[in-house]
């Protein structure tokens, strides 16, 4: 899988009260209430329903309060992941411009608390799942949507519906994927669902279906040793060749040109 779960890992922290950064990005879900986040020169409450976005190198402590009753989720995944997943978020999102060593810091609702402790407990249930990989990428992109809840009307709105085409696109991203199959998954009629689908995302259906497949394309040749034949089937594209040809459109170089830069680096 691109990354790791720990879901409702209890117990105080082995890193309590002491300065300490990683080279991965954290996604952080608390169960608990009590203490501090403290990153710089800023300080975070832990509170219950809080989900906190941790950047690659971002310094940081924490102090539960009492530190052994501290209950929390995490995820860990490539710190240049939140940036390439956010091209698919409305522009203007707030993880946007999300860089190394910051955190963004929500207070969820109950309801939206109750979804993300959904989303957590399907991505530890995945794991061993041969699209675990789709899953984690599908899920990490209904986390980024949270911290604009509330704030932007088209963030709103991926709520729901769009909430489940997003969910139904990334769980069948190596399928042949058609907007009449999306519209059914989710009940809505086509000409509707598409004038919603660009007014939420920015882009067409298709469109974010292409961006999603490179985007998983990108992880698979950074993650994993697949061929790029394995890797353009797992990614849903119709041929070795059309594959290629998006690939160096998006990014300027060839599948294995790209895996080669990343290796380097």
């Amino acid at each position: 899988m691109i990354g790791t779960v720990r879901h409702h890992d209890r117990g105080k922290d082995s890193m309590f009260k002491i300065w300490h950064a990683s080279e991965e990005a954290m996604i952080i879900f608390m169960h608990s209430d009590g203490g501090s986040i403290v990153c710089r020169e800023k300080t975070y409450p832990i509170r219950k329903g809080v989900l906190c976005f941790v950047g690659a190198g971002a310094m940081h402590y924490t102090m539960p309060d009492p530190p052994e009753a501290y209950d929390r989720s995490k995820l860990f995944f490539p710190g240049d992941l939140i940036q390439k997943l956010s091209e698919i978020l409305p522009q203007g999102n707030t993880l946007e411009h999300f860089d190394r060593g910051k955190i963004v810091y929500t207070q969820l609702t109950a309801e939206d608390s109750a979804e993300v402790e959904t989303i957590f407990r399907k991505i530890e249930e995945s794991q061993t799942s041969l699209c675990a990989d789709q899953i984690f990428l599908s899920a990490c992109l209904q986390l980024l949507t949270y911290p604009d809840r509330g704030s932007a009307e088209s963030a709103r709105e991926i709520k729901g519906t769009m909430e489940q085409a997003i969910e139904y696109i990334n769980q069948n991203i190596a399928s042949a994927l058609t907007v009449d199959d999306i519209c059914n998954a989710v009940h809505v009629s086509k000409y509707h669902f598409c004038r919603k689908f660009k007014k939420c995302t920015g882009l067409t259906v298709m469109n974010y279906i292409l961006k999603t497949r490179i985007i998983s394309a990108k992880s698979l040749l950074e993650q994993t040793s697949l061929s790029v034949t394995e890797i353009s089937g797992r990614c849903g594209f119709s041929s070795i060749s059309y594959f290629c040809r998006v690939f160096k459109e998006d990014t300027g170089r060839s599948p294995l040109e790209y895996r080669k830069k990343h290796c380097k680096e």
